[in-house]
């Protein structure tokens, strides 16, 4: 974990216990949501495909720059665990050492091809899945394989 998912993570905190103590609905929800995805992007490193490294670097882009993903570039960032999946899972518990813990398992994230992507379950594990299970079940459960090296990132988070 590097410096600016300490942050993000202590924000994270901060957000779920305002949630829990309110019940405050919707909206925290999104937020904390969008905070677990960030938390994830801010990472050091990312993981692809053999399929999106081959199509990105045939089409010249660099992956490892952040700012080169938009729509001509047809790719995005993808969470193995849904955002939605870890916020209910980070929601189960109070003491902080249990939530970074759920943070870490679910700090990863994959450079996938719009093609890829599109074969993706939305939102969803499997159902046969529990937290702390196989980081990649929708990923296996459609074919993608992710390569085991890490691809280390430049630029501004970006989501």
């Amino acid at each position: 974990m590097n410096k600016m998912q300490e942050e993000i993570s202590e924000l994270i905190f901060a957000t779920l216990d305002i949630i829990l103590r309110n019940d405050s609905g919707e909206i925290l929800k999104w937020v904390a949501r969008n905070l677990i995805a960030k938390y994830s992007l801010a990472n050091d490193h990312y993981y692809t495909t053999q399929k999106t490294l081959f199509y990105l670097t045939s089409k010249g882009v660099d992956i490892k720059k952040r700012y080169n993903k938009n729509k001509k570039n047809e790719y995005t960032f993808e969470h193995p665990i849904p955002a939605k999946i870890v916020l209910e899972e980070l929601l189960k518990v109070r003491k902080n050492e249990d939530r970074l813990k759920i943070l870490k398992f679910s700090d990863c994230v994959v450079i996938l091809s719009n093609e890829e992507n599109k074969n993706l379950k939305r939102q969803n594990m499997p159902s046969n899945w529990q937290y702390f299970d196989n980081l990649y079940a929708r990923y296996d459960e459609v074919g993608i394989k992710v390569l085991n090296e890490k691809i280390e990132m430049v630029g501004a988070v970006r989501r």
